[in-house]
């Protein structure tokens, strides 16, 4: 639990576009009265604030590579792993974090390499085909210059802890704790049925050859960055040192959040 206060004056926002903005009235009375205003450069912010889903904290997170600012995620949505704080609570967690009452989970971004340019990706990165008449594409995948496998399948995922309970678990992945140092490598419908998930060192670096019989692969980050890849492009990740702070009131555990979402202990039947 931080001890460390903080003065909050200005705040950036980051809404989904199906935001029910009644749920929030008490919270926007709450910084009327404190003078506390809102920002769209987060340059100038004291905190993010994301209303929505993970796919909203996806976004706030991004935002948060611009300047070390600490992000506030309130459920919105419909699962919620990172957006763990509820509407109605979000006045008290503003005053938990005023006054130093609040634990910061630190999320590590996937550094992605294509071609000369960088990218972030909290989640994954996904090589996969162009769509459902296209071929399965071929992937060799390399770790450190060293050969690891050669994937023939509708795509591979490479995913960070954090996103190893998104795409990653629906494709058969392995859910890895968010404080590792570590990507797994998931194939998405592979053709082979000895293919399996492998979890590796995140301080490696990975990279990948794609081969497309009908040219039309693709790499997508976090859902948001689609790249159409061609066979000589140069793809690498590896998981970064750069981390986006999410303030959480510290009432759940990681464990607890995990059997809450995939209802872990629940009756199959009743």
């Amino acid at each position: 639990m931080s001890e460390h206060k903080n003065i909050l004056k200005k705040i950036r926002y980051v809404k989904s576009e199906y935001l029910d903005e009644s749920l929030l009235k008490e919270y926007y009375e709450y910084i009327k009265n404190n003078g506390i205003e809102e920002v769209e450069d987060v340059s100038e912010a004291d905190l993010i604030i994301s209303f929505g889903g993970d796919g909203t904290t996806l976004v706030a997170a991004k935002e948060a590579l611009k300047k070390n600012v600490p992000v506030m995620a309130v459920n919105m949505g419909s699962l919620g792993y990172l957006a763990e704080i509820s509407p109605e609570n979000l006045v008290e967690m503003l005053k938990r974090y005023q006054n130093g009452q609040y634990v910061v989970d630190e999320r590590a971004f996937l550094e992605v390499k294509y071609n000369k340019k960088t990218y972030y990706a909290l989640n994954e990165l996904v090589l996969l085909k162009g769509g459902m008449m296209s071929h399965l594409i071929q992937v060799e995948v390399y770790e450190n210059n060293t050969f690891v496998n050669e994937y023939r399948a509708d795509g591979v995922i490479v995913a960070t802890p954090t996103g190893s309970t998104a795409y990653s678990l629906s494709a058969g992945g392995s859910i890895v704790y968010p404080g590792l140092k570590a990507v797994t490598i998931t194939p998405l419908s592979p053709q082979g049925l000895t293919a399996r998930p492998i979890i590796i060192d995140g301080g490696n670096t990975l990279s990948f050859k794609v081969f497309s019989r009908d040219n039309d692969a693709h790499l997508n980050l976090d859902g948001s960055i689609c790249i159409k890849v061609k066979q000589d492009d140069t793809i690498n990740a590896r998981l970064s040192n750069k981390k986006v702070k999410i303030i959480k009131s510290g009432k759940n555990d990681y464990y607890s959040i995990l059997r809450q979402k995939l209802k872990w202990g629940d009756a199959i039947i009743k």
